[in-house]
């Protein structure tokens, strides 16, 4: 089994914003398979997919981004997951809208969701960096991660959460490398995925 774990904050009023990409990214995953979120164990809400030939347990902690390591290291452990087989995906604000950025291992990168991952269950995970635009120079960079998408930018998602898929399955069938050589390219919503 593979477990993919959309970062972010619950409740409302992080609802739709910049630092709630991963959470906006599984949302639309499990859309697509007809598939909704319920509580599950790790303090996450979960929901169970197949991609390609993989059972996956797509998550989303609801210990708000800081603490995500704790709901990550629960549901690792009572589904007996090993790190190779944990698929993050992450806000990155160095990254244009909807950009990819398939990694595996690595460093946390200043990301406190991330760090907390690290402290508890290592760095061998992969992470889906998914771009939210550079923070304008005039904005502070809390501000930012927690502003909301605009409506043109929630519809430019909407365009590009459906390659996730195809990341995902070419990522657990042929390795890293090659989902990112497909997919870690410049995204421009008015072309076809990736």
């Amino acid at each position: 089994m593979r477990l993919v774990v959309g970062l972010g904050n619950p409740g409302e009023r992080y609802a739709r914003t910049r630092h709630n990409i991963g959470f906006l990214a599984l949302d639309a995953l499990a859309a697509s398979q007809g598939v909704s979120f319920s509580s599950g164990k790790g303090s996450s809400l979960v929901a169970k997919l197949r991609i390609g030939k993989e059972e996956v347990l797509a998550a989303k902690p609801q210990t708000f981004m800081n603490l995500s390591g704790a709901a990550v290291q629960g549901l690792m452990t009572f589904h007996k997951i090993h790190p190779t087989d944990v698929f993050v995906v992450v806000d990155d604000m160095l990254l244009d809208l909807g950009r990819f950025r398939v990694r595996a291992g690595g460093s946390h990168g200043g990301h406190n969701g991330l760090r907390d991952i690290e402290a508890r269950v290592g760095s061998a995970y992969n992470r889906l960096r998914v771009g939210v635009g550079a923070k304008p120079p005039q904005w502070d960079l809390a501000d930012w991660v927690l502003s909301k998408f605009s409506e043109s930018e929630l519809q430019a998602l909407e365009k590009r959460f459906p390659a996730l898929e195809n990341c995902l399955q070419t990522w657990f069938e042929k390795g890293a490398q090659a989902a990112a050589s497909l997919f870690n390219g410049p995204w421009n919503p008015g072309n076809a995925n990736p």
